[in-house]
């Protein structure tokens, strides 16, 4: 039986990340953050193309050769650029003899830019450790040159690709590069500078995502220049500058939105077990059978789901039927639709103190390993407040047990 596109795992995680995406986007003031950058790379730009044309003006031999490839590349990174500026730095470039120092204080001008851009992608992966500041600075540096080498590459690539044949095929077969090209380079960027371990399929999920809105951008943002060449008239002299900072802003939007659906893609299972520890607990609305099936448990009645004494690295959230608790062979609770238990022994790393044993047909079970758990109490305050609000029940009855 065929199925339709809607109705697979795959195309419902999808449809889960993205919505959970935009959601986080706004929660983490991604526009905010896109027009910080955008401050920040402009300041960082200048330096860029000068250490640009330091460097290929040495392998070209000729300002021309280096400003036509430096132009190449500027042309495909940002629209509407004033490339009476690429003039006066080659100029500038070709003025004076560049020492190391100097180019040293270059790409130093250039870290704020890079720790900036770190900064808002360890916070849309909700990052814990913060590397020593040494270490922050290398990390920069190292940024900045792979940034100075995608520059050359992107500049060399806008070079050779019009030098394919030319028909359909082949103009299908650039864009096709073109695309590849720039999703390796932003998987490359989002694993760099994710604090966690971002898997290739992660990261390049968001790659896809931020790719295909880049390619959408650009067009977008040439035809409000066609239909509106008055845009940004009122800055007179600098409306080259404003384009290009108004290009930066909606560019790194797009950046940060990828890393949203990176950082979602690698939570895409606490995504849909949060609900079960939310502050509405099982009030909460359920995740699309489909996605759950593979967290859920239908024990037949009788069956122990683990014993006193053994270690625990799950806990379990009831969705129907009942779970009884006993220890010793007493019964302590008997645990019903909409709660949940397990979780001591897994979050203080402790051997079970009670044996678990299902007490009623029909009994669902939803399995939250301590990964999960880990991932859903770091970034859900409402779960955490209602963990420590459960505890603090139990507490409480055993304390009214012991003084009965």
């Amino acid at each position: 039986m065929n199925r339709s596109p809607g109705s697979s795992p795959a195309f419902a995680t999808a449809v889960l990340v993205v919505r959970e995406s935009l959601k986080s986007f706004s929660r983490n003031r991604g526009l905010e953050s896109a027009a910080t950058l955008a401050f920040y790379a402009f300041l960082s730009l200048p330096p860029l193309l000068l250490l640009l044309f330091i460097l290929l003006g040495r392998v070209a031999g000729k300002s021309e050769t280096a400003t036509l490839v430096i132009a190449e590349a500027i042309k495909a990174l940002f629209p509407a650029f004033d490339h009476d500026i690429l003039s006066e730095l080659a100029a500038l470039a070709q003025r004076q003899a560049w020492r190391l120092v100097s180019i040293v204080l270059l790409l130093w001008s250039m870290t704020p830019f890079a720790g900036a851009a770190r900064h808002a992608v360890v916070a849309i992966f909700k990052g814990e450790h913060r590397p020593a500041f040494f270490r922050e600075k290398a990390i920069d540096l190292a940024v900045v040159f792979a940034l100075l080498c995608t520059f050359v590459g992107l500049a060399a690539g806008r070079l050779l690709l019009p030098a394919l044949p030319g028909g359909s095929g082949f103009a299908l077969l650039r864009a096709a590069v073109s695309f590849a090209v720039s999703a390796m380079i932003l998987a490359l960027f989002y694993r760099a500078f994710a604090p966690v371990r971002l898997r290739a399929a992660e990261a390049l999920a968001g790659a896809c995502a931020a790719a295909l809105l880049l390619a959408a951008l650009r067009p977008a943002f040439a035809a409000m220049l066609l239909y509106n060449p008055n845009y940004g008239y009122a800055f007179g002299s600098l409306k080259a500058v404003f384009l290009v900072v108004v290009w930066a802003y909606y560019s790194f939007a797009v950046l940060l939105f990828g890393a949203e659906v990176a950082a979602n893609t690698r939570r895409r299972d606490a995504l849909l077990l949060r609900g079960f520890l939310g502050a509405g607990g099982g009030n909460a609305p359920s995740p699309p059978p489909r996605l759950l099936e593979r967290f859920l448990r239908r024990p037949e009645p009788g069956t122990v789901l683990f014993r006193e004494g053994e270690p625990g690295h799950d806990m379990y959230f009831v969705r129907s039927g009942a779970v009884r608790l006993t220890r010793g062979g007493v019964e302590l609770k008997l645990v019903r639709a909409g709660d949940y238990f397990g979780e001591m022994s897994m979050l203080l790393g402790a051997p079970r103190s009670a044996t678990a044993e299902v007490a009623e047909p029909e009994t669902e079970l939803v399995v939250i390993a301590s990964e999960h758990l880990e991932t859903i109490l770091r970034e859900n305050p409402a779960a955490v407040r209602r963990l420590l609000t459960d505890m603090a029940v139990r507490l409480q009855e055993m304390n009214r047990r012991v003084a009965g």
